[in-house]
């Protein structure tokens, strides 16, 4: 079990890179022909602005996803190095069963958020602004399985960091 929920994690988060470098690409492209046809043809793309905003939300919530599989959030792990062991794993669980339940929290939020704009619609794009918020739910709910695997496998809470007196 623990070997397929590894594959899928890996699966998921090179995708999810594949992801970052296709929104990147675009975005760049984008803003660069927009400039290019503005002030070199005098004909600017009126939507490309708009395009780029979608992108950078998704481009956001997909970095956050990531950098929850590959533990690189920032820690402020002073006091709790200064802690016995012991107290030291109870933080560690504690702030993985936190987080968890505010990443779920959030995507249950993001959900209801794109129920409520779905009948919205973006001016410049003509689709529905839920386009713009469904990043929120999805990648949510990939850090929570991202967070969980991460702890699985280590057999550990510490899920957030790397574990500087092992390296």
């Amino acid at each position: 079990m623990t070997s397929f929920l590894v594959k899928v994690n890996s699966g998921l988060l090179a995708t999810e890179k594949v992801s970052i470098g296709v929104i990147l690409g675009v975005m760049a492209l984008l803003l660069t022909l927009g400039v290019a046809f503005r002030y070199i043809l005098g004909a600017p793309f009126v939507w490309s602005e708009s395009v780029s905003k979608l992108l950078i939300v998704w481009l956001t919530f997909v970095g956050t996803s990531v950098a929850f599989a590959e533990k690189q959030h920032i820690t402020v792990d002073s006091v709790v190095a200064a802690m016995p062991r012991s107290i030291r794993s109870v933080v560690h669980t504690l702030v993985l069963v936190l987080s968890i339940v505010i990443l779920g929290a959030m995507a249950f939020l993001g959900y209801e958020y794109c129920q409520t704009v779905a009948s919205s619609t973006s001016p410049i794009l003509g689709i529905s602004l839920a386009w713009f918020a469904y990043a929120m739910p999805i990648f949510f709910v990939f850090s929570v399985f991202h967070l969980m695997v991460n702890a699985l496998v280590e057999c550990s809470f510490n899920a957030f960091e790397t574990d500087m007196e092992n390296v």
